[in-house]
């Protein structure tokens, strides 16, 4: 019975489902290079099988030319002689020209892409032959770039196949601006074409879509122009903004809606219609300047301020140089050239020569000296021949420490003083290590931050045109676009501000790193993420699982920081010398202080010496001079010094206190500093989560209002609001990946000891610790 039941109603509704199926034959004729890579005609096909696929069997022919006008034209005149199509499409600016030439129209025939855009009353009024209004305004262009380039000749790169359809470009051109115009057809070498633009020309204008070049070509061609510091304005968005161009009006959009309106005039075309009635205008049409900021820092030429107000700017922070910086760079290069840290390490090396004079004082003294000595007539009279008019004397002393208690306190205390003071060094490199960390994270979140103030401001502008785009249909008034163009402004002073902020921390890593403040430089992907989550390994998060088990750690990290932290170190450095200090006060009053001297004098002339005295048989005076020499241990005990003694030692032990007392204070706020900074991270890393989960919340919310607002179903208020809260939950998530890392580093820094810069082994020997702290 049920078998019966379903053949019955399979021949009750055969013929429906064979009317429903009735053939649809479109041919599709492109300027591409191959059906698979021409985008556009793949979308033209999808409008179309959407609006006719459950009424008709659609059949396609797709036929690329690669921009040959003689293939495109005997291709299209075997369609019209065969008749075997219910349509032909041309796509691309050659197919379609040439369809807008032709006498007479076999079959129903679809311009896309008209340059031409003359019609009567909105319609072609030739029978069968319909075209699409461009969207391209090429005199808007034109105007647009030579105020960018401020120049009065521009390169205007075409098609050569254009030449060819008697579309004469020099006049039309001509009437669209009053710069010199310089019309070059593309050849096909890239390289052909760079060495035809003139080095006269101020820029370049590409009307082609280079569709007969590959991604490697339209690349090169591109980068040539950069190479002689052109801007190059392009007709279509795609794909040349994507391979460096300079500028374009947006064109994506535009051409989606050509596509749906193909499609419809198809769907008319089927039911019987005669496209000469159809709408060749769309009134929709939108143009948004697009600038490449990164080419635009390549080239140099810079548009005004006015221009880059109204423009959507992309790769905002790209600059053109050759100086890439990652965390770990950045860290190498801070500890090479920051001033502060090459202070720190010029006093290592003084305080290293304070140890060294401390050590010569017990190193054996010797002094050479000589002397010439003029005397008067008198006293050289009365010398008895000792003495000259002029007397030359050399003179040499020795001398060799062999006890004395404060030299060797000295020696002792200076080489403490030096261990202080490269754990004061240590301490300067963790502070730069973290001041450079800092200095890079709160670039790469302004960085963030500035990409989505300009997301921002592209979305805003979008809803804009949005709202433009309603109002001339009559769907929505104009307080939509009032509203929206309050929030474009409001969003570009966001921008601005932004953007201004990260220039001053691109200043204030630079200064950081003893780089000229104005240099720039990209950021370069680095293993940072990588290296985080090996720091927050699943071990690592097992071991911390709970209250308890954290405060634990807090425990452990605090008792490895009193070993690791140089200011520890500095303090008990501080304290041993301050003993060692006291005990030599305290030796002073008993302990003797001996040295060995010895002196050696040698008159070496005497000129003019006085008689001699000579009594015969009585004294007899040698007047000749001669060498003397002497040799002693000087042995000197303290007995009293006025009490200097007993206060010094007394003073002495009073700063031992003192420092006693600091090193607890330090201590308690070393431990104090650590758990701060440890519940500071731990809240951090959960915001990391909560803040993710609200930014993804108010993207889906936002993507619902959205087809409200499209829809009519919502007013504009809630479309701001929604967008406005998601931008909020988009920064909140944004400046809580890089507070997270900066509490980190801010926590290490604490400890002493920086986990995220360790290797494996490192952390593995950290973790067995604790687990062995924990048992």
């Amino acid at each position: 019975m049920k078998t019966l039941l379903s053949v019955l109603f399979f021949l009750l509704t055969f013929p429906f489902l064979a009317m429903a199926q009735k053939p649809f034959y479109v041919v599709i004729v492109s300027d591409g290079q191959s059906a698979t890579q021409n985008i556009l005609e793949q979308s033209i096909k999808a409008e179309i099988k959407a609006l006719l696929g459950t009424s008709y069997d659609v059949n396609f022919t797709e036929i690329s030319t690669n921009g040959d006008i003689k293939k495109a034209k005997k291709e299209v005149e075997t369609v019209y002689q065969q008749q075997t199509a219910n349509v032909l499409i041309g796509t691309g600016i050659v197919t379609s020209r040439l369809l807008a030439t032709q006498k007479s129209y076999p079959l129903p025939t679809i311009a896309a892409i008209n340059l031409n855009n003359q019609s009567s009353d909105n319609r072609s009024a030739i029978s069968n032959y319909t075209f699409i209004q461009s969207p391209f305004d090429i005199k808007k262009d034109l105007e647009t770039l030579v105020k960018i380039s401020k120049g009065k000749k521009i390169t205007v790169l075409v098609a050569p196949t254009l030449e060819t359809l008697g579309f004469d470009f020099n006049n039309y051109l001509s009437t669209l601006t009053d710069a010199k115009l310089e019309i070059i057809a593309l050849n096909d070498n890239p390289q052909i074409t760079l060495n035809a633009i003139d080095n006269n020309t101020n820029a370049v204008y590409l009307m082609s879509p280079l569709a007969r070049y590959s991604a490697a070509e339209t690349k090169e061609l591109l980068d040539g122009i950069i190479a002689k510091k052109l801007p190059c304005f392009s007709l279509l968005d795609n794909p040349t903004i994507n391979y460096s161009g300079y500028a374009t009006y947006s064109s994506r959009e535009n051409l989606q809606k050509i596509q749906r309106r193909i499609a419809l005039n198809v769907a008319k075309i089927a039911e019987g219609k005669n496209a000469k009635d159809f709408p060749t205008e769309i009134e929709t049409f939108t143009n948004q300047l697009i600038i490449n900021m990164e080419t635009v820092n390549k080239t140099g030429v810079y548009p005004s301020w006015d221009i880059l107000g109204k423009a959507t700017l992309i790769n905002i922070n790209k600059v053109d140089t050759d100086r890439k910086i990652s965390l770990k760079s950045a860290i190498a290069e801070g500890l090479e050239n920051n001033l502060e840290y090459k202070v720190a390490k010029h006093q290592t090396e003084i305080v290293g020569k304070d140890v060294s004079l401390a050590r010569s004082n017990y190193l054996p003294q010797l002094e050479v000296s000589t002397m010439g000595l003029f005397l008067d007539e008198n006293t050289v009279n009365g010398s008895f021949g000792t003495k000259g008019t002029f007397n030359w004397t050399a003179t040499a002393s020795a001398s060799q420490l062999i006890l004395s208690e404060p030299a060797l306190a000295n020696i002792t205390i200076q080489k403490l003083l030096l261990e202080r003071q490269q754990s004061a060094e240590q301490q300067s490199k963790l502070d730069v290590i973290l001041d450079v960390a800092v200095s890079y994270f709160n670039y790469r979140q302004v960085l963030a931050l500035t990409e989505l103030r300009n997301e921002n401001v592209n979305v805003k502008s979008k809803n804009l045109n949005i709202a433009i785009n309603k109002e001339k249909v009559g769907y929505s008034g104009a307080s939509d676009v009032y509203r929206w163009e309050t929030e474009l402004a409001l969003a570009k002073v966001d921008y601005n501000a932004a953007n201004a902020q990260l220039k001053s921390a691109q200043y204030q890593l630079n200064q950081i790193l003893n780089r000229s403040v104005k240099e720039d430089f990209i950021i370069a992907d680095d293993d940072f993420t990588n290296n985080m989550a090996a720091v927050f390994d699943e071990r690592f998060l097992e071991l911390i699982s709970n209250q308890n088990d954290f405060q634990q750690f807090a425990d452990f990290m605090v008792s490895e920081a009193m070993k690791n932290l140089p200011e520890i170190q500095q303090i008990n450095l501080a304290i041993k010398a301050q003993e060692r200090l006291l005990q030599s006060n305290k030796r002073a009053f008993y302990t003797p202080t001996i040295a060995a001297v010895a002196d050696y004098n040698y008159p070496i002339s005497v000129v003019n010496a006085g008689e001699p005295l000579s009594i015969p048989g009585i004294i007899e005076l040698n007047p000749d001079p001669f060498p003397s020499w002497n040799a002693a241990v000087v042995v000197q005990i303290p007995i009293f010094s006025g009490g200097s003694r007993k206060h010094q030692a007394q003073k002495t032990e009073i700063g031992l206190y003192q420092l006693q007392d600091q090193q607890s204070d330090i201590r308690n706020k070393l431990e104090l500093q650590i758990r701060a900074n440890m519940e500071r991270m731990n809240m951090s890393y959960n915001n990391l989560k909560l803040s993710r989960t609200a930014a993804d919340a108010a993207q889906k919310n936002v993507e619902i209002v959205q087809n409200l607002y499209n829809e009519g179903q919502v007013n504009v208020t809630i479309l701001v609001d929604a967008q406005n809260a998601l931008l909020g939950a988009e920064i909140n998530a944004t400046n809580a990946v890089y507070q997270f890392m900066i509490d980190f580093f801010a926590f290490e820094r604490s400890t002493g000891n920086y986990l995220s810069l360790a290797t494996k082994t490192q952390r593995s020997e950290l973790l067995q610790r604790f687990i062995q702290f924990k048992k």
